[in-house]
């Protein structure tokens, strides 16, 4: 990927790596808590399947794209700005590296913790899912971004739900 400039392909590949750090992440997370609370785990292991379908479905739009680029403008970058804000979203990738997801989840010492933690995940992601409609000139890579961005806002308001359950019962 360049450096100073982002294309919807390109895009596309982030998305597909955001969705299989998520389902890493809250398939760890439903291990670690499978014992503290049944419900919260299977909460968590329902978004890691929800975060790999989620991956499957920009795999395949990314091949698609890829497999037709002669009528995709794959000549088209982001401007400037865009694709500033992009690589910056980039380095992080919403969700934290392998080594850093192990590092986050062996100093989790709670629920609470772990639910935190996909709360601001699933807020970053709502985030860049919202630029990417916003800035993708791909009709089918926008149409897969709204779905996402639906998704990936229940998600949210599940893991705030299950929270203020926590909160509640401790």
């Amino acid at each position: 990927m360049s450096q100073t400039t982002f294309n919807d392909l390109e895009a596309l590949k982030v998305a597909i790596e955001i969705e299989r750090r998520g389902e890493r992440f809250y398939t760890l997370a439903a291990d670690k808590f499978k014992e503290e609370d049944r419900d919260v785990s299977a909460m968590l292991e329902q978004l890691a399947h929800e975060e790999a379908d989620h991956a499957r479905v920009f795999g395949d739009l990314y091949e698609r794209a890829f497999d037709s680029k002669e009528d995709f403008d794959d000549t088209y970058l982001f401007e400037p700005e865009v694709s500033a804000y992009f690589n910056s979203i980039v380095r992080s990738l919403i969700f934290p590296s392998d080594e850093e997801q192990d590092a986050i989840l062996d100093a989790i010492e709670d629920v609470e913790d772990v639910l935190r933690l996909g709360i601001q995940v699933e807020k970053d992601s709502i985030l860049f899912y919202t630029e990417m409609i916003v800035h993708s000139k791909y009709v089918e890579a926008k149409n897969a971004f709204r779905e996402l961005l639906r998704q990936e806002k229940k998600h949210l308001r599940d893991l705030q739900k299950r929270l203020d359950e926590y909160r509640a019962q401790n």
